[in-house]
């Protein structure tokens, strides 16, 4: 074998050697921080008294560390190596968020376990559904983010119309940080927010 022959032949060893021990490392955990600030839009000046409540979905799960898991880091085939985790559950985010909209727009607004019967006005947040989906390849990461949940609104005790929000997001980045996650989460709520508020504002204004 020529020393040119054998030099490639090291080469390509090596580089199916390195390829190899990249898709197959080890992925650890990822925490990130599920914030909010309240979006540019003004929703207008009101007033009033609303409640929020929110059906957590099954599907939320706490480690055994009591973080919640938000997401899924995966190797380039998009197989789960490890998880995303958060302090706050999804469902506490978002009706935190929803809550604080409803406060810049002049509404009191309480946060309830249950919406009471007797209701006057009220938003109960169900049907939550939120992903956040990282596949990780050699030169870039793969990012699938999909937000979606349903508001009823109730005046005077009856539920008189339900919402169906969504928002999602699909991006290619070279190397996908805790900030881009971070802001990716923050950038479809706030967009969910812009959705909905407006809705439910001219809803419990109209009756």
């Amino acid at each position: 074998m020529s020393p040119r022959t054998r030099f490639l032949a090291t080469f390509i060893t090596g580089a199916v050697l390195v390829f190899s021990g990249l898709s197959g490392c080890a992925t650890v955990d990822q925490k990130i921080s599920l914030n909010y600030a309240p979006t540019d839009r003004s929703f207008g000046n009101h007033n009033g008294e609303i409640v929020v409540s929110r059906l957590d979905p099954p599907s939320a799960v706490q480690n055994s560390r009591g973080e919640w898991i938000i997401g899924s880091l995966n190797n380039v085939h998009g197989v789960h190596r490890a998880d995303l985790l958060s302090d706050r559950s999804l469902g506490e985010w978002i009706s935190d968020a929803l809550v604080l909209e409803l406060k810049h727009a002049g509404y009191t607004v309480t946060s309830a376990p249950a919406l009471p019967g007797d209701v006057s006005r009220g938003a109960l947040i169900t049907d939550i559904n939120v992903h956040l989906d990282v596949n990780k390849g050699l030169v870039s990461d793969q990012i699938k983010h999909e937000l979606k949940f349903n508001v009823g609104v109730f005046l005077n005790g009856a539920k008189v119309k339900t919402f169906t929000v969504v928002s999602h997001d699909n991006s290619t980045l070279f190397t996908a940080a805790k900030e881009d996650k971070e802001k990716i989460m923050l950038k479809s709520l706030q967009d969910a927010m812009q959705q909905i508020v407006p809705d439910i504002i001219a809803l419990i204004e109209k009756k």
